[in-house]
């Protein structure tokens, strides 16, 4: 086989967790699902590499992919169940069934006393990548009532989420037609580093790199990012690209350009949007977006007579102050430009599953107003805004939070305003923690229960097969069984609901065996689809690197992609009334006025992968920070700097560069760690959510989205 392992001769393939071969599996920490093969030697795992044989990432996997190995073998790892016995992170070892056992009678308590609405479940992104990480907590809060969900989506997705439901009453993604595009605009992502979002493609530098050579690649950034770095670079202002897109819109239709037979037969509201944007005049957002007037006109202009261009976006225009118009207008971009549902356009995606449809299965593809009995703030998708938890948890009345379960999730150091939940975490009755770490939020818990790795579990990629540039499905045995006592997630949250006498919703049937039912039935299955393919659980097994989707990422039709009654795109929502009134009202910033942006480094994903060698070594983090405005602070390279907002200060060390526009500031996140790992403690750096806006009033309104990026600071010497 064309797999190469370090130092020796190639040992043979294996399906038999733990026995010494190669393992053919996939990566799990994030959207990008990189094929990998892990060899084992003596029920370890001696090495990690790229999978060259997998359809899908053909040999491409980044450096936290092969790290895996020392996550799972860390001997930081939790690995028996643990009850707190004195202060936060003070534990001793108990079974698993005396701590089953209590924690169930604990919860049967608060249930009985308080309902349903006394417990709440946070889930986070480690899991979320693994079938059993996505179904336990839902149906584990079915099997009990319960309704209250926390996750870090109000940090990245609720905004698309929101957008996505009013435009196409649905869930399902809309993304590039990478391969056959020409004329690819990127707001606030950086793909080169996060591999793609909300849109799958491993190998993302090959694609643009092909669009390059084809056309244009245009990064709309306020930093010169290594995406930025490598193509064409438009230095907006932070927090302006709400402006700038509806400036687009406006001058493609001012200049007659807008897809007349699009609008006319698939959209709705498209008069409503028109007149809405008709104050936001290249001219008139110019000095919003630091870019002239004509610059903007030519950007739009450019896109909207490209044969084939698609515009997209992340992070950067998901967490600002207008996250859900931003992303309604980006749509809208699209749209309007006819870049719509056309090869080497966007468009939705096609693959053995759909995630639109499961999350409507599982009843989590809803939007309720007002779901926070303490804020108002509404519920996208089933997640509450992370901004609610600590008044939820400390407000007394009814649906006081009294009981927190936790997976895999660490909201002390990812949630907006996370240095004050443990105060919060001191009023719970009960608090539990699935996870691998003592971490800064599991060691205020009352257990945590040990959790395993992706490589000690089996697994399809069934929440992401209908969002792949080139789709393709796949089913991975463990590589080795689970370290100690660890259990998955799913046989955790089943072992709990048995115990509270509530898991008939569970049934007999394992992840991988539920999923196979998913499978059959689905658009590539036997049992559903036009011109199915037969893609089964069987067909899996006997091609372990994956099988290719044949009818591509367009292999579906419209109409049921579209579920709003009429079958129509709805540009209009009156929601959006409300936000173009805040737009059109918002104070334009003051000169010298420093914003901070966040940004995503190679090594490093979130804060669970601090605690591994090889990827903290050589990364410090630092706020980085333009010549100019260091030169007006008298700060030099290397200086510490205080970094302050309304919410909070932070000391950090700057480094200068000219990859930053002048008045903006970057510095990355789920550093600061005070956890029960070892080498992740020893890192420099600082949480640098301390200072983020934490509060309901600062989130949007519409959405429950955190003001992550493009909020006020300042920055000065420190004495």
């Amino acid at each position: 086989m064309s797999n190469d392992v370090a130092g020796g001769s190639i040992p043979p393939f294996t399906t038999e967790p733990g026995a010494d071969g190669r393992h053919v599996t996939y990566c799990r920490i994030c959207e990008a699902i990189c094929g990998m093969v892990a060899t084992v030697e003596d029920g370890r795992i001696t090495h990690i590499a790229p999978d060259r044989d997998n359809p899908h990432s053909r040999g491409h996997v980044c450096i936290k992919g092969v790290a895996m190995a020392d996550v799972t073998q860390d001997p930081d790892r939790v690995l028996t169940p643990l009850r707190r016995t004195g202060e936060p992170g003070v534990f001793d070892t108990v079974s698993w069934d005396e701590a089953l056992s209590d924690i169930a009678g604990r919860l049967r308590t608060i249930l009985e006393r308080d309902g349903p609405s006394g417990v709440a479940v946070n889930y986070g992104n480690p899991p979320a990548f693994g079938l059993g990480g996505i179904s336990g907590p839902p149906m584990f809060m079915a099997a009990t009532g319960v309704t209250k969900a926390f996750s870090p989506q109000t940090e990245d997705t609720s905004a698309p989420l929101l957008a996505h439901q009013l435009l196409y009453g649905a869930t399902s993604y809309v993304f590039p037609d990478l391969p056959e595009c020409d004329h690819l605009l990127i707001f606030g992502s950086n793909p080169l580093v996060s591999h793609g979002s909300l849109m799958i493609a491993p190998r993302i530098r090959e694609d643009l790199d092909a669009i390059a050579r084809r056309g244009r690649v245009i990064v709309i950034d306020p930093r010169r990012t290594e995406t930025a770095r490598t193509f064409e670079h438009v230095p907006v202002r932070p927090d302006s690209d709400v402006w700038l897109i509806a400036a687009m819109i406006q001058a493609i239709a001012a200049e007659g350009l807008e897809d007349r037979e699009t609008l006319d037969r698939l959209c709705a509201g498209w008069p409503e949007m028109r007149d809405a944007l008709c104050p936001f005049t290249p001219e008139a957002v110019a000095n919003r977006c630091g870019l002239d007037a004509g610059a903007i006109r030519t950007l739009a202009l450019d896109f909207a007579r490209a044969e084939r261009g698609a515009a997209m976006c992340r992070t950067g225009l998901c967490r600002g102050s207008f996250p859900t118009l931003a992303n309604v207008l980006l749509q809208t971009l699209n749209i309007v430009a006819g870049k719509f549902h056309r090869r080497g356009c966007v468009g939705f995606g096609h693959g053995a599953s759909d995630s639109g449809d499961m999350l409507a299965a599982a009843g989590m593809a809803g939007y309720a107003a007002g779901a926070s009995r303490t804020s108002g703030l509404p519920a996208v998708v089933g997640s509450l805004p992370s901004t609610t938890l600590f008044d939820e948890i400390t407000t007394p009345g009814p649906g006081q939070v009294k009981a927190l379960l936790i997976q895999g999730a660490n909201p002390v150091m990812s949630m907006p305003g996370g240095s004050r939940l443990p105060e919060a975490f001191a009023a719970l009755e009960l608090m539990v923690c699935l996870d691998i770490y003592v971490t800064e939020t599991t060691r205020h818990a009352h257990y945590i229960l040990p959790a395993t790795t992706f490589l000690e579990r089996e697994d399809i990629p069934l929440l992401f097969l209908g969002h792949m540039v080139r789709p393709y499905a796949q089913y991975v045995p463990a590589v080795i069984p689970p370290r100690g006592e660890a259990r998955t997630e799913f046989d955790i949250w089943k072992a709990l609901a048995c115990e509270l006498g509530v898991a008939k919703i569970f049934g007999d049937l394992s992840p991988v065996q539920s999923a196979d039912l998913a499978l059959r039935a689905g658009p590539e299955g036997p049992d559903g689809g036009d011109e199915a393919t037969g893609i089964t659980l069987d067909l899996l097994r006997a091609h372990p690197h994956g099988v290719e989707i044949r009818r591509g990422r367009w292999g579906f039709r419209l109409e049921d992609k579209l579920r709003h009654p009429d079958g129509r795109v709805h540009l209009w929502d009156p929601l959006l009334a409300g936000e173009f009134q805040r737009l059109a009202a918002a104070p334009v910033r003051a000169p010298g006025q420093l914003q901070l942006i966040s940004s995503r480094r190679l090594r490093s994903i979130n804060s669970w992968m601090h605690n591994v060698e090889r990827l903290v070594r050589d990364d410090a983090p630092a706020l980085l920070i333009h010549p100019e405005d260091a030169g007006r602070r008298g700060l030099g390279d290397g200086d510490e700097a205080v970094l302050t907002s309304r919410w909070g200060e932070v000391r950090v060390p700057v480094k200068l560069t000219a990859d930053m526009r002048p008045g903006c500031v970057t510095y990355p996140h789920g550093w600061g760690h005070d956890g029960g790992w070892r080498r992740a403690n020893a890192t420099r750096g600082v949480n640098i959510n301390a200072i983020a806006p934490a509060t309901p009033e600062s989130a949007e309104q519409i959405s429950g989205m955190s003001f992550l990026d493009g909020f006020d600071v300042e920055v000065r010497r420190a004495l």
